[in-house]
């Protein structure tokens, strides 16, 4: 899935007002219904009593829509305003219009007490008071009430970013809403993404609010993260090497850890057979808490890491696998350094270098030019 700098999401909803017709009216609907389903989903919405607090952009609009769709499916919803009304525009204006003619209580905080009674008197917060393009520190009732909330140990939902969050960097801009699930809007973004906001959204919902794809799957936008790659089911009439094998050239006396969890790491992905080469004085302590992977201990320098009389049984042993994994806690000993150097010339297994084996053909990387 992409992700999206502010910018670029704001280029996105220019473009499907101008290039489709879909108007910021119809735009903010979807945004507020996809939040309201969000919360029917995780919470329920009849008999409860809900707080949203709006600020005076977008964001806010987003808020009074999803008052007005929680008031009509029977819950008890209060929405209380920060910021000067006189500052709406647009959607966000004619949303309020349209909720000030219902009735829904809709006030203006003036004082932290305020806010604070409110929060005591709900089952769950809406948090629509800043959006995902807040470049200023937030001080003042702003902050006071995003404390107020995070006190409050409510269930806590956010809309398109927790109020706080810079939505380029993920950064708490002074404060920030800790919210238990935010509903971000077209694409998440990158705000939305990196820590520390990450974790201050909860759980995250993306909803695309009736964007063409060709909007958002466009090369202009740079940034994306995997699509998960699901394991398939594995056949009755198979076994272990029908999986995958694995060499792991990997530890030294003072590195028990990046070796076992390197090794380790390739049974719990689905990998079939782990090999792992490591110094002979440590692979009993490894065997001790690895049992599901071959050990093939090795002769080891002084100084307890591999040493480079190694180097024609590993050269063996990786042409009986599928890939070679070299590097994890190998120490920087001059010797084993070397062994490295020398394995990264010769093994034609497909080979992944790590850890220290990087520092071993750092000054010599033709060593791994095809």
């Amino acid at each position: 899935m992409k992700v999206s700098r502010v910018a670029e999401m704001r280029n996105l909803d220019r473009q499907a007002i101008s290039d489709f017709g879909i108007t910021q009216e119809m735009l903010m609907e979807n945004a507020g219904e996809a939040a309201y389903f969000v919360i029917l989903r995780e919470f329920g919405v009849k008999g409860k009593k809900i707080v949203i607090f709006c600020g005076a952009g977008n964001n806010g609009g987003d808020g009074f829509v999803v008052a007005r769709k929680i008031h009509s499916t029977g819950g008890e919803v209060k929405v209380f305003f920060l910021g000067k009304r006189d500052e709406l525009k647009g959607a966000a204006r004619k949303n309020l219009d349209i909720i000030s003619r219902m009735p829904i209580e809709v006030g203006d905080i003036k004082s932290i007490e305020q806010a604070r009674e409110a929060v005591c008197n709900c089952d769950a917060i809406i948090d629509a008071i800043f959006g995902t393009g807040l470049s200023r520190e937030v001080a003042g009732i702003y902050r006071d009430t995003i404390q107020v909330i995070n006190e409050s140990k409510k269930k806590v939902f956010s809309v398109d970013i927790p109020s706080g969050i810079n939505g380029d960097t993920g950064q708490v801009m002074g404060s920030a809403i800790r919210s238990d699930y935010t509903i971000t809007y077209g694409l998440p973004k990158i705000g939305n993404m990196l820590y520390p906001g990450f974790d201050l959204c909860g759980k995250l919902y993306v909803s695309h609010i009736s964007f063409p794809p060709s909007l958002y799957n466009t090369e202009a936008i740079k940034v994306q993260v995997n699509e998960l790659v699901e394991l398939r089911q594995r056949d009755k009439d198979t076994y272990k090497g029908s999986y995958g094998r694995a060499l792991f050239i990997a530890g030294s006396s003072n590195y028990l850890g990046a070796p076992y969890f390197s090794a380790l790491s390739f049974l719990k992905a689905g990998g079939g057979l782990s090999y792992l080469a490591t110094p002979s004085s440590i692979s009993p302590f490894l065997a001790s808490k690895g049992s599901e992977i071959v050990f093939i201990p090795q002769k080891e320098t002084g100084s307890g890491s591999l040493a480079l009389e190694s180097k024609e049984e590993l050269l063996e042993l990786s042409q009986g696998v599928n890939i070679a994994v070299m590097g994890s806690g190998l120490s920087l000993n001059e010797e084993t350094q070397e062994l490295v150097r020398e394995l990264a010339k010769r093994i034609e297994t497909p080979l992944l270098i790590d850890g220290d084996g990087i520092t071993a053909i750092a000054g010599e990387t033709r060593l791994i030019k095809a």
